[in-house]
Order: structure tokens, then C-alpha cells, then sequence
């Protein structure tokens, strides 16, 4: 009997080998490309806007630009109303011209016809004082005694008409009215004499001694208000009318800046990102009138983990793609890594990521300044 023919090896004997041997090569394939891909991260378009207001406020009386025009520095934005501070402004300039007025007169001091009036004052107050100290001349003496010996004629002669009167009016030889007039002018001539009498005891008593301290008095004021003319202003006077001068000119000076703070102008180059004002409105004071998006203020924030960080240096161009434009890249520039690290925010990694420590990063954006836009999803690719 021939020998039995030995069964051929099954095919499907290797299949486990083939399918293995596949895997094999699919995941060395699939580690070659991981090894390959750059990295990728995601982040978001930020913007750093100027918000430009007026410190004063008012009603807005004309605009100037519209939102998505691009501004130079001191440019015109918007000017609003006046109101009253042009009539402050008038009157904070003439009280300042003249409290400057004051202090002008009070550094050139007297002028020297107000010294002469002055002196001349005092060396009349001082002759007065000296007249009344030495008290009346023997000629004034002399005549009022001689006043009174006239007076003393005139009474001796009134009475003696009156006497002669009053006989022939006993006579009935005169009317009652004769007789009043000469009783009258002999009272009449009394009284002169006996007021020539008292003006003559004045004199000769002379000055009271309160009249003589009354006129040393007055003589010490002419001559210390002469002394004072003389001398100028006090230091102290300037000193004073100087903080009134300056109080003044702070004031003007106030009211300057706000006239200024009308004309809202851009304090740098960039484009107007915000602007919801008509004319009309009113804006309040230190309020917000519009937002200016600065050139070079554009910039995609981004997470890099703790082991990738390496791949990264400050300076390094990377390209920066967005959905909105899915077929241009834009080219930025890694301009800040955080020192300190901080966990993954949670709108851009995976739960498992979160836990790892990541550190922010700004890329400054070099290009799409004009089609980028702040909240905008953006992708960073870098080699590894």
C-alpha cells in the first residue's frame, strides 16, 4: 500500500501573521506621522482698545468719524457744545486782570505826588500839635482883652440909654416900646462882653491838656501814615496778592482745559472700533464716547502645556489661520510667555488637559490687522 499523501498548509494559517503584521506597520506609520505633525494650538483673537471720553461732558455738536475709519494722532474725533463756559472764561480772565492790576500797584508802591500829600499831612498835623501845646500869643491876648474893653463900652453906653429911657418913660414922656428896645440892647451888649470875657479867660488858661493830647494823637497818625506811603508795601501784602494772582490764573486756567476737553481728539493712530453717538446727545463727564483699536493692538492669546513649551521662543514668526478665512494664513509673532503657569481655561482643552499646567502666550499679529476681528477662534502651528 502507497504511502498516504501529507495535508497541505491551510491559507488561513497566516492570517493571523498578515493582520498582525499589518497593525505593526499601521501603528509605526501612525507614530512616524504623530512624530511629524507640528503642533497645534488654539486660542483667540484679542484686541487692547483705547477708550476715548471727555472729562467735562456736554451735548454732542458734531462727529467727526464714523465706526471703521483709520485716525492719526490728534485728529478730530467729535466736539461738543460750549454751553457757558466761554462766559466763565470771560469772567476768570478779567478777575485775574485784576488781582494782576493790584499786584502791579502794590510792587511799584506810592506813586511820589501820594508821598508829598502824605508828609504834607503830617507837618500840618504836626503844626497843629504844636500850636496847641504852646497855646495862644500875647497878640492874641492883647486883642481879645481889647474886645472885651470894647464890649464893656458898649454895655456901659446901652445902660446908661436905658436908664435915660426909663426917666422919661416914668414922664410918660416915651412909649413902652422904647423902653424894651433899650432894655434888649442892653442885654444884647451884656452878653457880647461877657463872651469877649470867657474867650479871653480862654486864652489866657490856655490849650486843655486832652486837646493837646488829642492833636499829638492826630500828629503821630499823619506822621506813621506818611512813614507807611513812604515805605512801600509789606512782603507780607505781596505775598498775599501774589496767591491771589495765582488763584486766578488756576482758575482761567481750569477753565482753558475744559474748553479743550470739548474737541474729543484720538491720542494715537488707530481705527474707531465703537462709536453710538448722534449729534444731539449727551455724554457724561469722564464717559466713554468711543473706542479706538490701536495699530499693533491685535493679538491671538494662546495655552501652551508645560512639555511643549520648549518649542517656543519670543521673537519666533508662526502662522496664525482662522475660519473665517480657511484658505490664507496670517503671519504673527511670539511677542510674551507667561512666567508663571496657570491651569488650561476650560472653553479650549479637554478635560483631561485641564489639569495640566499651561502657560499664556501672546502672538502679536503682523498681518490681518484690517480682517481680523477680537473673539475670532485662531490656530498656531509650530514645527517640533
Amino acid at each position: 500500500m502507497s504511502d498516504e499523501q501529507s495535508p497541505k498548509p491551510s491559507p488561513r494559517r497566516f492570517i493571523p501573521l498578515f493582520v498582525a503584521l499589518l497593525c505593526g506597520l499601521g501603528y509605526g506609520g501612525y507614530r512616524m506621522y504623530t512624530a511629524s505633525k507640528p503642533y497645534e494650538w488654539s486660542g483667540t483673537v484679542e484686541a487692547r482698545v483705547v477708550s476715548v471720553g471727555s472729562r467735562v461732558g456736554g451735548r454732542v455738536k458734531e462727529l467727526k468719524v464714523h465706526e471703521g475709519d483709520m485716525v492719526k494722532g490728534g485728529d478730530v474725533l467729535l466736539v461738543l457744545e460750549s454751553g457757558d463756559l466761554q462766559a466763565q472764561r470771560l469772567i476768570a480772565a478779567g478777575q485775574l486782570a485784576q488781582a494782576q492790576a493790584t499786584l502791579e500797584k502794590l510792587e511799584k508802591g506810592s506813586r511820589p505826588e501820594e508821598i508829598e500829600q502824605a508828609q504834607a499831612r503830617a507837618q500840618t498835623a504836626t503844626s497843629a500839635y504844636e500850636e496847641t501845646r504852646t497855646g495862644p500869643r500875647r497878640e492874641q491876648i492883647a486883642a481879645a482883652s481889647s474886645r472885651l474893653d470894647a464890649a464893656q463900652v458898649t454895655v456901659d453906653k446901652a445902660q446908661r440909654d436905658g436908664d435915660r429911657v426909663h426917666q422919661l418913660f416914668s414922664k410918660q414922656a416915651v412909649s413902652q416900646a422904647e423902653v424894651d428896645n433899650a432894655d434888649a440892647a442892653l442885654k444884647g451888649a451884656t452878653a457880647q462882653r461877657d463872651a469877649a470875657k470867657q474867650q479871653l479867660a480862654e486864652l489866657q488858661n490856655g490849650a486843655r491838656q486832652e486837646d493837646v493830647s488829642q492833636a499829638l494823637s492826630r500828629a503821630r497818625e499823619a506822621q506813621a501814615q506818611a512813614k507807611l506811603v513812604t515805605s512801600g508795601t509789606r512782603a507780607e501784602d505781596l505775598k498775599a496778592q501774589k496767591g491771589v494772582v495765582d488763584a486766578a490764573q488756576g482758575r482761567l486756567d481750569q477753565i482753558d482745559v475744559a474748553i479743550a476737553e470739548l474737541t474729543v481728539k484720538a491720542p494715537t493712530d488707530g481705527r474707531v472700533e465703537a462709536l453710538d453717538l448722534r449729534a444731539g446727545d449727551i455724554v457724561a463727564p469722564n464717559a466713554t464716547t468711543l473706542t479706538l483699536l490701536e495699530d499693533g493692538q491685535l493679538f491671538v492669546r494662546i495655552y501652551v502645556p508645560e512639555t511643549h513649551l520648549g518649542a517656543l521662543h519670543i521673537g519666533d514668526s508662526v502662522p496664525i489661520t482662522v475660519d473665517s478665512f480657511p484658505n490664507k494664513t496670517f503671519k504673527g509673532k511670539i511677542e510674551h510667555i507667561n512666567g508663571i503657569g496657570e491651569y488650561s481655561p476650560r472653553n479650549l482643552q479637554t478635560a483631561d488637559e485641564r489639569a495640566d499646567q499651561v502657560f499664556a502666550t501672546r502672538v502679536g499679529l503682523e498681518e490681518g490687522k484690517t480682517d481680523l476681528r477680537a473673539g475670532m477662534a485662531a490656530f498656531i502651528t509650530v514645527p517640533k
